[in-house]
């Protein structure tokens, strides 16, 4: 008799302190351990929002949150650097550039965070064309005297219109029916982009009424300065995020807004090459047909793809070209060039002319983006690809942007939430990065 007393009496005492266990956790009782891992803007983005909803469920004191970083800075690929390392001369962005003004996550931290937006100066005198490493095909301030008017106009239309899916994301009644999501296949059927992700950017926009010159030269420009790959390499949803995000920076750098068992699929990125340099050049190198200073050149590779198997002697060096405004009291300007592959001194020299009328010189390499090829939307990176085990980065083949890593940031903080016994009420975000109606 005894000794069933005691086995039934040792099981109650099990089942106590198992329920004990539960409801502490549940209560905060116990500090919990949150590793993040990196402090880009994915990273940075859910220890914010993870502390923010962790002061509003009171809870803040039951968790401990570590950020490991390698560099020695927050922010990731947003960076900067002034011009011969003097903090005299205005400092210049030389990763993640601009945001867009439909960047709502960006957009808010910025007026929360106290931030200006950075104006860009451009002299009376600066142009931007459109360039094929033969020729100046069109001033970008006038791209109807080349391209079809109803093209652009639709081009524009179904910009609108994959932005406004996207926008979805905010609107609270959506995420509280459809968030958050286990899989970025969800994410590609609750917003109604499964369409633009299975086709090229080329093959999207001309089976929806954009004429093939304009998406072969303007938007693979665009698509080329923006994320490195070709109109016809790019599934049209990041081709559509590259035509609405030609946008805004912070002044003092994009950075300061982050500053405060499944098989996972390997993720491929496009090396791209960011080189500043200053030049007293009044004009450009005889192999840019000796155009003046300044001048912005976004280049298209269709030359290149019509005649893959033809030596035209292209000039692709570059992917694009900015001339910013003087630097006082040197009298040179600042030169960044995007490239797919290292620049030399003589190549730089070639560009401006003379390496005599070079100065200063800074490189810098990043696995920029990854190679978004269309593809089946069951191929992404898991979200959750173990218990405990979130992947932030698993929308970057997806939409690659500053923005689209603080949603997905945003997305898995809710995930961790209801995974670690809060209820859906709790998970629930509460603060300014949604909207109560549609967009």
């Amino acid at each position: 008799m005894n000794k069933w007393k005691w086995i039934v009496g040792t099981v109650i005492a099990v089942v106590l302190l198992i329920f004990a266990f539960i409801v502490g956790f549940k209560l905060g009782h116990r500090i919990r351990h949150i590793a993040i891992i990196g402090a880009g803007a994915a990273g940075s983005s859910a220890a914010f929002f993870l502390h923010k909803q962790l002061l509003t469920l009171g809870h803040r004191d039951k968790v401990e949150i570590t950020v490991y970083e390698k560099e020695s800075k927050v922010g990731g690929r947003a960076a900067l650097i002034h011009p011969y390392n003097d903090s005299k001369y205005d400092p210049v962005e030389i990763g993640a550039s601009i945001y867009a003004s439909v960047n709502l996550h960006l957009v808010r931290a910025i007026e929360q965070f106290g931030l200006s937006p950075a104006y860009r100066i451009i002299d009376d005198n600066h142009v931007s064309y459109l360039y094929d490493g033969k020729t100046i095909l069109v001033d970008m301030d006038d791209v109807t005297s080349r391209y079809n008017l109803l093209s652009l106009t639709r081009l524009k239309m179904l910009t609108e219109t994959s932005v406004h899916h996207f926008l979805r994301l905010y609107q609270r009644n959506f995420q509280l029916l459809k968030g958050p999501f286990r899989t970025v296949a969800a994410y590609v059927k609750a917003i109604d982009l499964k369409p633009q992700l299975n086709e090229s950017g080329f093959r999207f926009l001309v089976n929806n009424g954009v004429d093939e010159m304009t998406v072969n030269e303007f938007v693979d420009s665009i698509t080329q300065g923006t994320y490195g790959q070709q109109v016809t390499q790019l599934h049209a949803v990041m081709t559509i995020i590259a035509m609405a995000g030609r946008g805004q920076s912070v002044k003092g750098g994009n950075y300061e807004i982050f500053d405060v068992r499944d098989k996972i699929t390997k993720v491929d990125y496009v090396q791209q090459h960011v080189t500043l340099f200053t030049t007293n050049a009044t004009h450009l190198g005889s192999s840019y047909m000796k155009m003046n200073i300044p001048i912005s050149l976004l280049v298209t590779r269709y030359l290149e793809r019509q005649n893959s198997t033809n030596n035209l002697n292209l000039n692709l060096d570059v992917e694009s070209m900015h001339f910013s405004t003087l630097l006082y009291p040197r009298n040179e300007r600042l030169v960044k060039l995007f490239s797919p592959n290292y620049l030399d001194d003589s190549k730089l020299a070639e560009i401006v002319g003379s390496r005599a009328n070079i100065g200063w010189i800074y490189r810098k390499m990043w696995y920029a983006y990854p190679r978004a090829p269309p593809r089946n939307d069951t191929i992404f990176p898991p979200i959750n690809p173990d218990k405990g085990l979130y992947y932030v980065n698993a929308f970057e083949s997806f939409i690659s942007t500053m923005e689209t890593q603080c949603v997905a940031a945003h997305n898995i903080i809710r995930l961790f939430l209801i995974d670690f016994g809060y209820d859906e009420k709790a998970a629930t975000l509460v603060d300014d990065y949604w909207v109560d109606t549609a967009i």
